[in-house]
């Protein structure tokens, strides 16, 4: 795993927990460099899942239609709503963070 996603796994422990407290089914944090599961509170076909199909798939159409829009513009947070759930999802250079509400 990266350096850099090691580091920022464990500088932010409490905010994961205070995540976790606030009515969260759970989070995954991936690693953008192998498309792979760093670290996630859900079952790994779970946590699988939605990196392949949120992480891998929708975060790459919704930042290519921001940088089609406007070409300087970066893709900072996505918040998509279904009926069972709420994911809020948070792309980085190293890492993506989505939390399941």
């Amino acid at each position: 795993m990266n350096r850099i996603l090691e580091q920022v796994i464990h500088q932010n422990g409490t905010m994961v927990d205070r995540i976790l407290s606030d009515h969260t089914s759970g989070y995954v944090v991936s690693d953008n460099m192998a498309n792979a599961v760093a670290e996630s509170s859900f079952d790994n076909t779970s946590a699988t899942a939605i990196v392949k199909h949120l992480n891998g798939l929708f975060v790459g159409i919704c930042q290519s239609t921001v940088r089609d829009i406007d070409p300087e513009n970066k893709l900072c947070f996505i918040r998509l709503a279904t009926r069972k759930f709420e994911y809020l999802i948070a792309p980085e250079e190293y890492f993506t963070i989505t939390v399941v509400q």
